[in-house]
């Protein structure tokens, strides 16, 4: 393993941690390294299993983010993992840090927002831990899914040539976080909707179906840590470049409108923001024309096209002035200039 001071990354000490632990065993179909991981069981499906820590101080912030609304986002941020595989959730576990000098009975408030996600998306919270966090509140939520074997999608399998979508307008989550943290004045309209694509965010389960049944997707995964790394790991994962136009990114109408109060570029928001919980995917040309009826059929609104996947090993942004590498230039839990609540 390198020494410490090389791991400069998330993506570093994921490796790193993988060559510790091994070669993942027979059944596993997939390990370290995708949104899920998959495991063969009896039957026709495959076991999809994720987890996801929210850490306070990191990840939210209780000073603009109501206990329910987090207990809401726990849960569908892993939600969001299983509809990057093409899967439907089945059941999860809590595990809840408390603060020992804050009041239990809040709890409940949490518990309520965690158990509207899960009537809602039809999951069963079955079981977890409880334990002490003097250091802040943290919550790991495990969540286990099924996907048809044929049918699951990773983020390997992008081909060059494939066409990049993304399932709908990006940068919203990431300009609600701006207002919050500021304590910023929009319209009202505009601010509310922004501030809810940060706090309860919808996974994009129906498409992540629609595209696994109907084999339309080469590649996928959500868009938790910003077009710019999502797009990055499937390019690593698939051993090839992509190279998205800056005219042709769809950023949020609400983004540009928001972006005089903002004070930013709505593109930078659009590609490094995070946390829209979109789904990223690549597809075939020919396949790529029956996106807007197979959505539409659906009653979803159509992909937004992004860019293509070229050789290489990077992602380009392309300029009037140029092509700018933007590879991995999201979010990463060793960089929190970048995202989350510790900046």
């Amino acid at each position: 393993m390198p020494p410490p001071d090389t791991l400069s990354s998330e993506w570093d000490l994921i490796n790193a941690l993988s060559r510790e632990f091994g070669p993942a065993p027979a059944g596993v179909i997939l390990g370290i390294g995708d949104d899920c991981a998959a495991i063969e069981i009896p039957g026709p499906d495959y076991l999809l299993w994720t987890v996801d820590t929210l850490v306070e101080g990191v990840h939210f912030n209780l000073a603009y983010t109501t206990l329910s609304q987090l207990g809401w986002k726990s849960l569908t941020v892993n939600l969001s993992d299983i509809a990057a595989m093409g899967g439907n959730p089945g059941s999860a576990l809590l595990s809840l840090g408390w603060p020992p000098d804050r009041d239990h009975s809040l709890a409940l408030a949490f518990a309520a927002g965690l158990a509207q996600a899960a009537r809602e998306y039809g999951v069963a919270v079955i079981g977890g831990d409880t334990v002490a966090s003097p250091g802040g509140l943290i919550i790991t939520v495990t969540l286990t899914g099924r996907v048809p074997a044929p049918q699951m999608l990773r983020r390997s399998g992008a081909g060059e040539g494939d066409l990049i979508f993304v399932t709908g307008p990006l940068g919203e989550a990431a300009a609600g976080l701006k207002i919050l943290r500021q304590g910023l004045e929009l319209p009202a309209d505009l601010k509310e909707a922004l501030t809810e694509a940060q706090l309860r965010p919808r996974p994009r389960l129906r498409a992540g179906r629609l595209l696994a049944q109907e084999g339309l997707a080469t590649a996928l995964i959500d868009t938790s840590d910003g077009v710019a790394t999502d797009l990055y790991h499937i390019c690593r994962a698939s051993g090839v470049g992509a190279r998205i136009p800056a005219a042709a990114v769809p950023v949020s109408p609400r983004v540009t409108a928001a972006a005089p109060y903002l004070d930013c570029n709505p593109l930078d928001l659009a590609l490094t923001g995070g946390e829209d919980y979109l789904l990223l995917f690549t597809a075939k040309p020919a396949v790529a024309k029956r996106l807007p009826a197979s959505f539409s059929r659906a009653g979803l609104a159509a992909p937004l096209p992004l860019g293509h996947i070229i050789p290489g090993d990077r992602v380009v942004l392309a300029t009037p002035a140029g092509e700018v590498d933007i590879s991995g230039q999201g979010y990463d839990h060793f960089r929190l200039d970048l995202k989350g609540d510790a900046q």
